[in-house]
């Protein structure tokens, strides 16, 4: 059979607990009843698809299954609840073991998708309990449907909140328009895709949760039979869904990619950011009429999907120019559907209005550079001036559009030269090139077009709401939609540049300079006119591609703009010379001038390893000591004061050193570099590479912000939101509208209440201590033990993974290298989590406590005060928390014995009981700290949440890892048949369980909520 090797040892089903009343009384009322309502309609719709698309007796095998995994009941520990869990395991065992390989894929199927429906019942509650809040506190704000998240402990505040405090607080209007002068958040979609739902899948998704809303909002129907068409709806939908294979069916190329991100701007984004201007506006007219909001483009958004190499060698020099014409035109798309509804709305005559004289001006302007539509508009439109003049607009944009697509086409070496469209960019045959004067070169042209029409009609006394919105959608996004970023591994440089100096003849090659010899020879060469890179030399290809980076930057600079591409991010960055060797490069380019000082790059150090983050502002020193420099980073900035960004990276240095140290030396770095810029008068920005697991920094976005270093921030913050959190915050309006607005109160916050509890040495000495015993024994059992790395990769699907067709970039950043360090840190925490162990986000922290508790019990009591009056030691302390609510040692013990080598078998027993001892002694010392009895005591939506999913999830595990060790005996065997034989005689192929195995990973990581 195919569970045939499962031995009924899952005596507690880890934290696995069910919904008992302790949880129930403590959740709101209100979410405890939407919650009961529809996981009955999601458990009705579940068994109705299963029972109408699997055969009758395969339907009622499942649906056991899910019967057995939710029985428990009852406290954890207790014998009662104990004895039970050790009864239902031991029939979920027998279930599986009864299921051939069809059945298996079948149960993964199903699992999967009910996690799915409960992620998108669990959304709409998440809106409306949010409402239901709205409609008791500002009933006047109906209409503006912020959702707090289902499970918050500390509820963000909305811009009416904030202000409202600060008003209460005494803070001044002067100081806080300062900031808002200032404001500028910036969120970065990362090219990590760890999203592993299928964009098909996705859309399906989307289309059930409109039609379970729609229901909902029948459920007292007036009209029986609409509401059972909607049912069957439904059903249809979801047995659609069913129907659709859930795995990729092809591994997605860059540009798949550059469209999966950009669905949530074309759908999402772009109608919410001029509601999101109007919210802080309404805030501020309420609490603080005097003071000037901030402008439209105070948050905006960046993109590393096309443009972020490091690793990827598909990302090239075409691709990234493709990426900028493909968000180009779907930004002048959006215009001229936009634009194209204010023709018809403006329908103002000369006859009962007055028009501006700079807009009569303009129209006589246009009408000699556009003949043909004078003539063919004019009669129609002659006393409709708004209408005429937006007619020019959308002329001038049909041809900006024109020249898009033959610049997507042409490739940007030859933008001149016409080649077939390509399908991302339109369909047809070219036009010839429109003169250059006739399509809007800048967008700043088009901005100035409807800001005239603006004045107008304000001159007037009226008001256009949506014409109000397109020019703040026009300052937010322009015409690049979101600015490209330029990532790079260090080395690539440095080789090029050795490569160059060799066949220079350089004395001394670049390769074999030290520090110091490198600095000076790139600090002259810099501030010389020569160039340096001699033209039609054959370069090696990674050289020439270096090289033909920087021109593309230059080429989209000239086309585009500034904007679209102006960050050049080096990741391991270690030394000074390494941000030198990118803008000596970016001279040869002709994007620095050395005689005006001038750069039109920002070139941003990625700081990952946490010797490189100790070492960070000994290298910012010598580099803001360095005249030319300074003036450089001065010439990159709006007001003309040195601006640098630097970028603090948490996933490797978590995969470094752990996840408590790895926190502590980001924070502690951001105190030192801010000290550092205030003593050289540079303004700082902090690029936070997030990711979407706490093992990857990521987490609760507004408590993160609140926690970081005061006076840090300034206003001033840029973020990473990488894979499954872009479902999670910006698949629906209401959702993003939330995330962004409290990202940006929380700035706001962090930047006006100053805290000095970053200041107490005491304080500071014993994190400093903690982080050192954590980072020491996450190491001892991570990089010291030389069983580890082979521990990993049979007892975690990570192999499998790397099978996942969901990136355009490998899984390891060397071909075929097996090494801990080859490994990215997002298969890294992926492994980990389908295993269920979750071991980067909380190993080290437990054995850490306990050190300082040995030497002084009264510790304890300082760690409690800590955890209630310091912010950054409370999300530390609930981040470890939450991570260890999913952790379930007993079934990941079943991966260990199941799928461990026998001659490791010894070894890998040692590291799971060091794994375990861990986990006992960090849940113990989490709980003491919080005064909790469970874990998640504090938020109780949370926790019920959770324990949804943990009651759940247990027989996945189980089939996974029965296909993972069935697939990896046959791989072992001699390559001679595709197929082999089943203990229980039946065949089944290598590609039939891979496939199941696969089926697994996308089913846990929909009922985790997370990959990577």
């Amino acid at each position: 059979m195919i569970m045939a090797n499962v031995s009924a040892s899952h005596s507690s089903m880890g934290l696995t607990l069910a919904a008992n009343e302790a949880s129930a009384v403590a959740v709101e009322p209100r979410v405890m009843r939407l919650l009961d309502e529809r996981l009955e309609l999601v458990e009705d719709l579940w068994q109705t698809v299963l029972r109408s698309e699997c055969p009758p007796q395969q339907a009622e095998r499942l649906l056991r299954m899910k019967e057995i995994s939710c029985a428990v009941d009852g406290l954890p520990g207790d014998a009662a609840s104990v004895e039970a869990t050790e009864r239902s395991t031991a029939e979920i065992i027998q279930v599986i073991r009864e299921m051939d390989l069809a059945e298996a894929i079948a149960a993964a199927r199903a699992f999967s998708l009910y996690f799915q429906l409960v992620n998108i019942l669990e959304q709409h509650i998440e809106e409306d309990s949010y409402l239901a809040s709205l409609r008791a506190h500002h009933p006047e704000d109906l209409n503006d449907p912020f959702v707090p998240p289902l499970a918050s402990q500390t509820e963000p505040a909305t811009f009416r909140e904030l202000f409202t405090r600060l008003r209460a607080l005494g803070v001044p209007p002067a100081q806080i328009e300062q900031l808002l002068v200032e404001l500028d958040i910036r969120l970065v979609f990362t090219a990590h895709p760890t999203e592993i739902v299928r964009h098909t899948v996705r859309h399906k998704q989307r289309r059930v949760a409109a039609l379970i809303q729609q229901l909902q909002q029948q459920s007292q129907p007036s009209n029986l039979n609409d509401h059972q068409n909607l049912r069957l709806q439904l059903e249809e939908e979801i047995r659609l869904w069913w129907r659709t294979d859930e795995l990729h069916q092809f591994k997605p190329s860059v540009l798949d990619e550059v469209d999966y991100a950009l669905h949530y701007f074309q759908q999402v984004l772009f109608g919410a950011m001029p509601q999101l201007r109007q919210r802080i506006r309404n805030a501020l007219t309420a609490t603080y009429p005097d003071v000037l909001p901030p402008s439209d483009a105070f948050c905006t958004f960046g993109s590393w999907v096309g443009s972020d190499r490091d690793g990827n060698p598909s990302v090239t020099p075409d691709i990234t120019w493709r990426t900028a014409c493909y968000q180009r035109q779907l930004m002048l798309e959006r215009y001229v559907a936009a634009v194209g509804d204010l023709r018809d709305q403006l329908s103002i005559s000369m006859q009962w209005s007055q028009v501006s004289a700079p807009l009569l001006e303009s129209l006589e302007m246009d009408r000699l550079r556009f003949p043909e539509i004078y003539e063919e508009r004019a009669a129609r439109y002659r006393l409709e001036p708004y209408r005429l003049k937006l007619s020019y607009v959308l002329e001038r944009l049909r041809l900006t559009h024109q020249r898009n697509q033959q610049l997507a086409s042409a490739g940007w070496e030859a933008p001149g030269e016409a080649r077939p469209p390509l399908p991302e960019f339109g369909q047809g045959v070219l036009a010839a090139a429109p003169a250059p004067e006739l399509h809007y070169a800048t967008v700043t042209e088009f901005r100035t077009d409807l800001e005239l029409i603006n004045d107008s009609l304000q001159g007037t006394g009226l008001s256009c709401e949506p014409l109000e919105n397109l020019i703040a959608q026009v300052h937010t996004f322009a015409f690049c939609l979101a600015s490209l970023d330029i990532r790079q591994e260090s080395t690539r440089h440095s080789d090029a540049l050795d490569e160059l100096s060799r066949y220079l003849q350089l004395p001394v090659p670049y390769g074999e300079m030290e520090e110091a010899q490198r600095v000076e020879w790139l600090l002259t060469e810099l501030q010389t006119r020569r160039p340096l890179i001699p033209p039609a030399v054959q370069w090696s290809p990674a050289t020439a591609e270096t090289f033909d980076v920087l021109r593309v930057v230059h080429r989209l600079q000239q086309e585009f703009g500034s904007r679209i591409c102006r960050t050049y991010v080096i990741s391991m960055s270690h030394t000074v010379s390494d941000l030198l060797e990118v803008l000596l490069l970016a001279k040869e380019a002709g994007l620095v001038d050395p005689m005006a000082q001038r750069s039109d790059l920002l070139v941003v150090p990625l700081f990952e390893t946490v010797e490189d983050l100790k070492a960070a502002p000994a290298v910012m020193e010598r580099l803001f000591s360095e005249p030319f420099y300074r003036q450089l980073i001065a010439s990159t900035s709006p007001t003309g004061k040195p601006l640098q960004e630097l970028m603090l990276g948490y996933s490797d240095s978590n995969k470094d050193s752990g996840f408590l140290s790895s926190n502590w030396e980001i924070h502690q770095a951001q105190i030192a570099l801010q000290q550092l810029a205030t003593r050289h008068s540079v303004a700082l920005r902090i690029f936070h590479g997030r990711g979407g697991s706490v093992g990857r920094g990521g987490g609760p976005a507004y408590q993160a912000i609140l926690a970081q270093p005061s006076g840090t921030l300034n206003g001033r913050i840029k973020i990473t939101e990488q894979g499954e959190v872009l479902a999670s915050k910006y698949s629906l309006p209401e959702l993003a509208l939330y995330n962004l607005e409290t990202v940006s109160t929380a700035v706001i916050q962090n930047s006006l209440i100053t805290s000095h509890v970053d200041d107490t040495p005491d304080w500071n000495e014993l994190m400093a201590r903690l982080a050192a015993s954590s980072r020491s024994h996450y190491r001892a059992l991570v990089h010291d033990n030389p069983d580890l790395v082979a521990f990993f990769q049979q007892c975690t699907p990570i192999e499998e993974i790397s099978k996942l067709q969901i990136s355009s970039r490998p899984a390891r950043r060397k071909s075929g290298a097996k090494d801990l360090s080859s490994l990215r840190a997002i298969p890294w925490v992926f492994g980990w989590t389908q295993s269920r162990f979750l071991l980067p986000s909380w190993f080290g922290v437990g054995a850490a406590l306990q050190e300082e508790l040995d030497a002084d019990p009264g510790q304890l009591e300082l760690f409690q005060q800590l955890y209630q009056r310091w912010p950054f030691f409370r999300m530390l302390i609930s981040k470890v928390e939450m991570t260890l609510s999913k952790v379930d040692l007993d079934l990941a013990h079943h991966y260990v014995r199941s799928l461990g080598r026998p001659e490791l078998r010894e070894a890998f027993e040692q590291i799971f009981e060091v794994i375990a001892k861990e986990f006992v002694l960090t849940r113990d010392l989490v709980l003491a700290i919080t005064g909790h009895q469970r874990l998640l005591d504090g938020d109780p939506a949370l926790q019920l949440s959770v324990e949804l999913r943990n009651r759940t999830i247990v027989p996945l595990g189980y089939l996974q890892v029965a296909l993972l060790r069935r697939l990896r005996d046959q791989n072992r065997q001699p390559p001679m048949s595709e197929a082999a034989a089943s203990d229980d005689g039946r065949t089944y192929s290598r590609s039939e369980l891979l496939r199941g195995a696969l089926l697994t990973i996308n089913g846990i990581a929909a009922g985790m909520r997370n990959t990577g």
